[in-house]
């Protein structure tokens, strides 16, 4: 289990790159909020997060008509929490809007790693 979670943090770390780069372009050159960026940046993350963790992290044999449901259901749960953290990190508490971004993507990371190990992949 060890390695696999070297594995999905190495992919998750790419998804983060590519969610985190979204979500600095949109707020910088957009002024989007930053709870609306959070939410497009986790959504493009999410789905490049899928594609890495089907063939590398887990390499799934199984049909992507079987997982990509399960999977898009862990990741929209993921969105949710991680918008939610941002949200109340930057607005309420006015911590910086990325270090809410890494504490939400901390907790993201430990949460769906195991619903994605014990359902989506299993």
């Amino acid at each position: 289990m060890r390695k696999q979670f070297i594995k999905y943090c190495t992919a998750g770390g790419f998804s983060t790159l590519i969610h985190y780069l979204a979500f600095i372009f949109v707020i910088k050159m957009l002024s989007w909020p930053a709870w609306q960026a959070t939410l497009l940046g986790a959504t493009i993350g999410a789905l490049t997060a899928y594609i890495l963790n089907y063939h590398y992290t887990f390499s799934s044999k199984i049909a992507h008509a079987r997982i990509l449901p399960k999977f898009l259901i862990t990741a929209g749960l993921g969105v949710i929490i991680q918008t939610l953290i941002v949200a109340g990190l930057s607005q309420h508490w006015h911590l910086h809007y990325m270090l809410a971004q890494i504490i939400a993507t901390g907790l993201g990371l430990i949460l769906t790693f195991i619903i994605n190990r014990f359902w989506t992949f299993a």
